[in-house]
């Protein structure tokens, strides 16, 4: 995570100038960053241990909504071999994502909090939150159809669920599309090849998927890539070519990630009638976050400047 954060912080300029403010000039001259601001003060500091309670308390969230603010992807190079005169250097790509942290009841118009995370975190994180989602809603809508009398279950329950708009809850008749698992290209994983393919010294043809950024960087798609870290964008229709089925890459045109606004205050609805009935004496503190903000957020570069929180990170780019 330090090489990430390292990398980040020579990119922020490029990405945000609100993140590029906070850049101090050691922080400009350092190659790595691996220290956390409340480290920065000896051990004995009681005042720096009491300062590190209040930056680990992320329970302000819960009054927050995360949003994805687009994504950029940069070269750096890369180190192999054991270091010194044998290592052997070159060039890969670095996929960054960028979002806000916007206070849940204005989201579009009161985004303070700007961040920076490595892509592969933030898609997992969104497609985790999206899959439980999609699996609670359609759970909900089976619990309250009605089939009772109906001669087919599953044709009823199908109905209802086209009837609430949730078309992902029917049952895939495509073998293709029920096989494929989003989640397992959010890392640079080898491609499955129908054929094996050889070039002409005789070795093995390698193809890899992995997210990647979009051009204009408002997008995040599966890509083929040609090497195992994910740089090099393979020719296109590599992946039609060589699976069983002859489909083409799922989300390489459709984006992994939508630009909504999603809740940081995981919603749990028997913990919500309970603090319904406690006549409004519930807190943040009593308030579960959800997983997307709060993993995503343990590994961003911060700059919360302006955001109404006790301790906004302002002054340095730490996880």
């Amino acid at each position: 995570m330090v090489r990430l954060l390292a990398t980040a912080v020579a990119s922020l300029t490029l990405l945000s100038p609100a993140l590029s403010n906070v850049i101090s000039p050691d922080m400009r001259k350092a190659s790595g960053l691996s220290k956390l601001v409340s480290q920065s003060t000896p051990d004995g500091d009681t005042s720096s241990r009491h300062l590190d309670e209040y930056y680990n308390d992320i329970s302000w969230m819960a009054d927050y909504s995360i949003k994805f603010d687009g994504c950029h992807s940069i070269v750096q190079y890369a180190e192999e071999g054991g270091g010194g005169e044998e290592a052997l250097s070159k060039t890969r790509r670095q996929h960054l994502a960028r979002y806000k942290m916007c206070k849940s009841n204005a989201c579009n118009t009161d985004c303070k909090g700007e961040y920076l995370v490595d892509l592969g975190i933030f898609v997992d994180a969104y497609t985790e939150f999206t899959m439980e989602l999609q699996e609670y809603q359609c759970e909900q809508v089976r619990e309250n159809c009605n089939c009772e009398y109906a001669n087919d279950d599953e044709v009823c329950e199908s109905g209802c669920y086209q009837e609430a708009g949730l078309d992902y809850c029917v049952e895939n008749q495509d073998e293709y599309e029920d096989e494929f698992e989003v989640q397992r290209y959010i890392e640079c994983v080898e491609m499955e090849m129908n054929n094996q393919q050889y070039n002409q010294y005789g070795q093995e043809i390698r193809y890899f998927i992995g997210p990647a950024c979009s051009s204009d960087g408002k997008s995040v798609h599966l890509q083929v890539y040609s090497d195992e870290t994910c740089s090099t964008k393979a020719s296109n229709g590599i992946y039609q070519s060589n699976n069983y089925y002859g489909k083409p890459l799922p989300y390489s045109t459709e984006s992994l990630i939508q630009t909504n606004c999603i809740s940081c205050e995981e919603k749990d609805e028997d913990r919500n009638n309970y603090n319904n009935y406690n006549n409004g004496y519930n807190n943040n503190n009593d308030r579960e976050i959800a997983d997307i903000c709060e993993e995503t957020y343990e590994e961003s570069a911060k700059c919360e400047d302006g955001m109404d929180i006790s301790y906004p990170r302002v002054s340095s780019m730490s996880p």
